[in-house]
């Protein structure tokens, strides 16, 4: 395991683990040495309201069993907390359609959640968090206090959509920050708490699920699974030994469902053309340039998308405890999870310009117009996704006395990601063979004259010739192509902390200090082997098909499907009229880099309680070191060559944190924070790659890296009003302000660039520190565990909602030097909404669940503002029912996304004008749920 060398990898963590296990015993038997007063000094009895605390009542710490109403625990965590924080219960998360972590937090306030953004996969899953519309690389997440490897390829956020919720005891977003956390938290943190074994008196517990389901339609890819979805998890814990000083926890999960969603898009860059009187292009292909012509957008392409997966999830999480005595814990933890994904994109477009030159528009109105000529591109992409995250960790406190606790933490975290991937295209248009080893030159061609419609949202495009399109025959090969994405990340942490006089109970000074140390190391590996044709002749017919699946506002024109084995037969069968794509090394070196970070972190923290405040000062000194190995293009004479080349770099900071709790009333809590933070760059940002890729028009896309970018630098105020209410009832206020100094961002520019043996026209993107960007907001949030008191009839009836607006300004610089106001964020929305309700009635529940995200920015232009990409607004409504059959059965049934809301992108100076939507279907599932209420 742990990669593919994993015995070396496995053999270090087995020492780690007999090195701790031997070490447990030692420090027991040190501890045995505590005195007889520690251990009662350690019991005494909580303060009770009234014995002369000004009638304010000491919560000690709290472990919150199921009751009656589901937001007792969360309500009575966030009560005991200095910082500004929400928590998700396992209680609430039992009673909502929430398969994965991920889906869990977009429940809290302030919190929304992110899919991805590139052009290669679908977006039937949200995978990344975002707080307060920071996006995952904002923020820290950790498990159980360890930090969890990824392999995302755009993010340094984990993957927190492969962890199932069935592990989680609760997940704990920290809105503030303090010094004894990872500063990499401008958003937030996140910890996702495990179940421990001596939770609720160290009692047995069992939770077991199975379920079957539909899940977004059925599909058929190349695992050849299809049919319902099936699901299940079990959590089992207990304790055993002497005195019951030992426990264990036991969490597996497995998953596979089957979805297919269907897109809609225009091209991946410069989105709409605009034409001049004359009906001549304004803005040629790849330049885009602000000339708008007569005003009238045009969409480049009309391209469709029907991706279907086929998703096998499953892990198990495991931990081993020990209370040796009441002042020695130790634990040991271990966990896998993975996924498997196969995937099939059956992608078909239809081009009025990109590709077909000098091709005036005619009868043009407002809404509609005609072309001459076109071109039409289908293929498919086919892939087997894997990924892997393992984990092991181990821990001890120590309690020195009745007020004085040294922990130690170490965590090891790996991940993997494999992707092997095989392409092929055929294309409909006029073609020139420039000879071997080079790209086919397009131009369109009459048989594909069009007229397009964009009075509807998606725009609409119907072919003068429908049976033109359909006829395979005039179908050319354009490529074949196989591609394989290798990813490895590593993250260990060694941890020692000492507090003294810092529980939630304590009263006068108390203070805390430790030592963090995290090494980090993360690899992409990309290689490309591509064929073009030399000559015609080679056609779709008899390798592939005219499916039955109408591609949506296409005037009933459907999907043209390729056959990927008929289609590698055509290329074993034509080897003396296809070569070798001359560029095959320079597209398998060009995006490679490994990445390297060790950060050592120290800090101190001093505290003062009374009954009614509570204040802390500390300061955190970071310091991380960098090396960033990647290729570097070099092009002497006409001739491309590849250097490897690394950079080193280190930043240093030293960032303080203060907070101040008063406790107005009884029940009415307000808090205050100011702290500085930071916010790591994406590793491939670092990288001092440019990866170079050429579009069917002979215009070519270039991602940059940029070596010198800077981590980012915030400042933050936080105040918090906190009402507790009777009856598990809660009112929030908090309002908030970030200032951030080298906001990254990425540019996207149009230049030129000297490709193949020409100068071609390039879309240009590259990571930029911003001079500056500040983010504001309000958070409301009310939680209702009950309405018994306005009638009995109402005792189960519940609600919780929240309310979230955010305010954000990116001043961006761009590629002239000059300074653009936008006012987002990246991923940041305008509001966030949520709203749950449930209620329990004998042995009948029921929830419903409603979550609105609001417009938030996806892509920056720079220079265009018109080119800028936002994500629509989106809502979505869950449900779940479910009966106590006795015994500790019930019957649970759940529907996801009840309204079938897609994922949609908008551009254009209005935001008005579709980029791209997805569809994302309604997910049904019906099983059992087994939870004993004594084993």
């Amino acid at each position: 395991m742990f990669y593919q060398q994993g015995c070396k990898n496995y053999l270090r963590q087995s020492v780690m683990a007999l090195a701790i296990g031997a070490v447990l015993p030692v420090l027991a038997h040190a501890a045995d040495g505590t005195s007889a007063t520690q251990d009662q000094a350690s019991q005494k009895p909580a303060a009770q309201a009234g014995d002369g605390n000004n009638g304010v009542e000491r919560l000690q710490s709290v472990e919150v069993t199921r009751k009656r109403s589901q937001t007792s625990a969360a309500v009575a965590t966030k009560q005991t907390q200095d910082r500004v924080m929400d928590v998700v219960t396992k209680e609430q998360i039992e009673t909502l359609p929430d398969a994965s972590v991920t889906d869990v937090v977009k429940r809290i306030a302030g919190v929304s959640v992110s899919f991805n953004g590139d052009t290669i996969n679908g977006r039937d899953e949200a995978q990344f968090i975002a707080i307060r519309g920071l996006d995952g690389s904002y923020n820290n997440v950790v498990i159980d206090g360890a930090p969890m490897a990824s392999v995302d390829q755009t993010s340094r956020s984990a993957r927190t959509n492969m962890l199932p919720a069935s592990m989680v005891k609760e997940v704990q977003v920290f809105k503030t920050w303090q010094p004894d956390m990872d500063p990499n938290a401008v958003g937030g943190s996140v910890n996702i708490v495990t179940r421990s074994a001596f939770d609720n008196g160290g009692k047995p517990y069992l939770n077991a699920s199975v379920a079957l389901g539909h899940a977004g339609g059925t599909s058929k890819v190349l695992s050849g699974a299809e049919g319902l979805g099936k699901k299940t998890d079990v959590t089992i814990s207990n304790t055993f030994g002497p005195d019951k000083a030992l426990g264990y926890v036991i969490s597996a999960n497995y998953e596979k469902e089957n979805t297919t969603s269907i897109g809609h898009m225009t091209t991946d860059n410069i989105f709409y053309n605009y034409y001049n009187a004359d009906g001549t292009i304004a803005n040629p292909a790849g330049s885009g340039g602000p000339n708008t012509g007569n005003g009238i957008a045009v969409p480049q392409q009309f391209k469709y998308w029907q991706y279907q997966k086929n998703l096998e999830r499953q892990g198990i999480n495991a931990k081993l405890e020990a209370k040796f005595n009441p002042d020695v814990y130790g634990f040991l933890s271990l966990g896998y999870n993975s996924e498997s994904m196969h995937e099939r994109r059956n992608e078909t477009f239809i081009d009025d310009s990109r590709s077909t030159g000098a091709n005036p528009v005619s009868n043009q109105t407002q809404t509609s117009g005609q072309f001459a000529r076109g071109e039409a591109e289908t293929g498919y992409s086919a892939s087997t996704i894997k990924r892997t995250v393992e984990s092991i960790q181990s821990g001890i406190d120590w309690k020195l006395d009745d007020n004085k606790v040294l922990s130690l933490r170490s965590s090891l975290s790996e991940a993997s990601h494999r992707e092997p991937r095989e392409l092929a295209k055929y294309i409909y248009a006029n073609f020139k063979y420039p000879g071997a080893g080079l790209a086919p030159v397009l131009s369109g061609t009459p048989g594909l004259a069009m007229g397009y419609d964009t009075s509807g949202f998606e725009p609409a495009v119907s072919l003068n010739n429908p049976s033109n399109f359909t006829n395979l025959n005039n179908w050319q090969a354009y490529y074949w192509r196989t591609e394989a994405v290798k990813i490895d990340d590593r993250v260990g942490n060694l941890k020692l902390d000492y507090r003294w006089n810092q529980d939630s109970d304590s009263r006068g000074l108390g203070a805390a200090a430790g030592i963090d140390y995290r090494r980090l190391n993360h690899s992409y590996n990309y290689t490309n082997t591509q064929y073009y044709p030399t000559a015609g002749g080679m056609t779709m017919a008899g390798n592939g098909y005219v499916s039955s699946t109408i591609m949506p506002n296409s005037g009933g024109l459907p999907f043209l499907i390729v056959n990927s084995g008929a289609a590698w037969q055509q290329l074993a069968a034509n080897g003396n009229i296809i070569a070798p794509n001359s560029a095959n090394l320079i597209n398998s070196t060009q995006s490679n880099y490994s990445h390297s970070e060790q950060t050592a972190a120290a800090y101190a923290m001093a505290s003062y309680r009374t009954d009614r405040l509570s204040a802390m000062f500390g300061l955190r000194q970071d310091n991380t070191t960098l090396s960033t190995t990647g290729n570097v293009r070099n092009n002497v004479s006409g001739a491309t060559t590849w250097l490897s080349q690394t950079n080193d770099s280190k930043y240093n900071f030293l960032l303080p944190a203060a907070s101040l709790v008063f406790d107005a009333t009884s029940t009415v809590k307000l808090k205050v924070a100011a702290s500085q933070t930071i916010g790591r760059p994406n590793y491939d940002a670092y990288a001092p790659n440019t990866t170079i890729s050429q579009n069917t028009d002979g215009t070519v896309s270039v991602t940059q890296g940029n070596p010198n970018i800077k981590p980012r630098e915030s400042n933050n105020l936080d105040f918090s009003a906190e009402w507790y209410l009777p009856n598990s009832s809660l009112a929030s206020l908090t309002v908030f302000d970030k200032r951030i100094k080298n906001e990254i961002y990425t540019l996207s520019s149009q230049g030129t660039l000297f490709y193949n043996g020409a100068t071609r026209t390039a879309a240009i993107t590259q990571p930029l520190n911003a001079s500056s960007s500040t983010l504001n907001g309000v958070e409301l949030n009310y939680v209702q565990g009950s309405l018994g008191w306005l009638s009995p009839y109402l005792q189960g009836l519940g609600f919780s909602g929240n309310l979230t607006f955010l305010n954000g300004e990116l001043n961006a610089i761009t590629s002239s030097g000059a300074t653009r106001k936008i006012n987002h964020l990246v991923n940041q929305p305008d509001q966030i909404r949520n709203l749950t309700v449930f209620y329990n009635y004998q042995k009948f529940g029921v929830n419903a669940a409603y979550n609105w995200t609001g417009t938030s920015l996806r892509l920056v232009d720079a220079n265009l503002p018109s080119q800028d990409v936002y994500w629509q607004p989106r809502k979505q409504i869950d449900l779940q029912a479910r009966y106590d059959l006795g015994a500790g059965w019930k019957a649970v049934a759940e529907i996801g996304n009840l309204t079938n809301s897609p994922v949609t992108s908008v551009t254009g100076q209005n935001r008005n004008l579709l980029k791209d939507t997805f569809s994302l279907g309604r997910t049904l599932w019906i099983g059992l749920n087994y939870a004993p209420k004594d084993l």
